[in-house]
């Protein structure tokens, strides 16, 4: 019985996996298969960059930058080891990369010119303290490095293996895992200094 689950569970992998491939294929020369992969994959990827994000409309210009990467250079992925949505990611983690350096040079630039690069605004009254609580992880995921923030989310958040990380960001595993370790330290500590964790 547990040879037939598992054998149903790699099929139903595989079956996947050669879906990806076929409308990759065919993306190349037919803008429809383009369409079923951007809707396939559009939730996930978006999902993803707005855990790493400060707000939804930067994340809806990324989401569509990753898209636009990812079609503009589809021969390329025949030539990897590697999965469609797997490839996303990874564009999707380098956007977040650049927009985290973009954002960190406006800081720099708003403080020497006096402007605030933080944003002050207290939270709406109305909010109940779960949602308050998740404000507040969000924030504390967004001053982590970028290698930690990344990790966090991929694992805990989009529920992803070690290895799958391994695919997607080109790192490996036992780098991953220390990223991993520090990474939660880091935002232990931040939520700590909220009052979300005890100290």
């Amino acid at each position: 019985m547990a040879n037939e689950a598992a054998e149903v569970g790699l099929e139903s992998h595989t079956e996947v996996f050669d879906e990806d491939e076929m409308l990759v294929a065919a993306a190349c020369r037919d803008t429809q298969a383009a369409g079923r992969l951007y809707d396939k994959h559009y939730e996930a990827i978006f999902r993803y960059i707005c855990r790493c994000t400060p707000d939804r409309a930067t994340a809806e210009d990324l989401t569509s930058n990753v898209f636009l990467a990812a079609f503009r250079h589809l021969k390329r992925l025949r030539w990897r080891p590697m999965r469609f949505q797997a490839w996303l990611y990874r564009i999707a983690t380098n956007e977040i990369r650049m927009q985290y350096r973009r954002a960190k040079r406006i800081r720099a630039w708003r403080t020497t010119t006096g402007g605030s690069g933080i944003d002050t605004a207290p939270p709406a009254s109305d909010r109940s303290a779960a949602a308050e609580e998740y404000r507040l992880l969000h924030e504390a995921l967004l001053r982590l490095k970028p290698k930690y923030r990344t990790v966090i989310v991929l694992r805990y958040f989009e529920d992803r293996t070690i290895a799958e990380i391994a695919e997607i960001t080109g790192r490996k595993e036992g780098t991953l895992r220390c990223h991993l370790h520090r990474g939660l330290a880091q935002l232990q500590d931040i939520l700590s200094r909220y009052g979300v964790l005890p100290r």
